[in-house]
């Protein structure tokens, strides 16, 4: 009798097999993204001979294959959440402190799952991105480090909803983890750069593309 197997099945062959579709994949991931990831190496010799903490230094040397892997996780995730987020009445955006043109001084209203926009700059990021968010009913705030707990009470206060979380490579893939396993369907657009205090011995103001944010509530809305 011939065993039926559930899912997956891996054969003799499948460890060589694997072997060389993960060699093949982040040669040519790095090639495909050389000028994105030009700086990585150079940040990473830095970092190693700083006098940051053992947290932030593990942060600020994680490997460029990393880099490769959790871009690739995060988009991964934003397909498979597209149907089940446009399918939601409600929509929450979540924003990086770094995002703010004032951060760490930024005016923002102090609030225990997650802080408010005040719009004070027209020129600041986080504005415009309140600005869009009105034409699409959504809400808007900034993130907290207890994730978890900032989208059970927002799943609480708004019902059906789905999530687009703006963040850096790491933050953003591990955000939408979190969310996938309180069953929030989540999608996702990636800073262009980083402005943080994690990655800069000064913060300045991170950077996005507007109009990636737009095109997701577009594409729910239909509008």
């Amino acid at each position: 009798m011939t065993q039926k197997y559930p899912t997956y099945h891996f054969g003799k062959d499948f460890r060589d097999k694997l072997d060389r579709f993960v060699k093949q994949f982040i040669d040519d991931g790095l090639n495909e993204f050389s000028k994105e990831f030009a700086n990585i190496d150079d940040f990473i010799a830095g970092a190693l001979v700083d006098n940051r903490d053992a947290g932030e230094k593990k942060l600020r040397t994680t490997p460029k294959e990393k880099y490769l892997l959790e871009t690739v996780a995060f988009k991964i995730y934003d397909e498979l959440n597209r149907k089940a987020f446009n399918k939601t009445e409600k929509t929450l955006i979540v924003l990086p402190d770094c995002l703010s043109l004032h951060n760490p001084d930024c005016e923002k209203e102090d609030k225990p799952y997650g802080d408010i926009c005040m719009s004070c700059t027209k020129s600041c990021r986080a504005y415009h991105v309140v600005e869009l968010a009105k034409k699409y009913d959504a809400e808007v705030t900034f993130s907290k480090r207890k994730l978890s707990e900032q989208i059970e009470h927002y799943a609480k206060k708004m019902g059906d909803f789905g999530v687009i979380g703006i963040a850096c490579i790491m933050m953003l893939t591990e955000g939408m983890r979190t969310a996938h396993d309180l069953n929030i369907p989540t999608r996702g657009v990636l800073l262009s750069f980083t402005g943080c205090d994690h990655w800069n011995e000064k913060e300045f103001a991170s950077g996005f593309q507007l109009s990636w944010l737009k095109s997701i509530l577009e594409e729910k809305h239909g509008r």
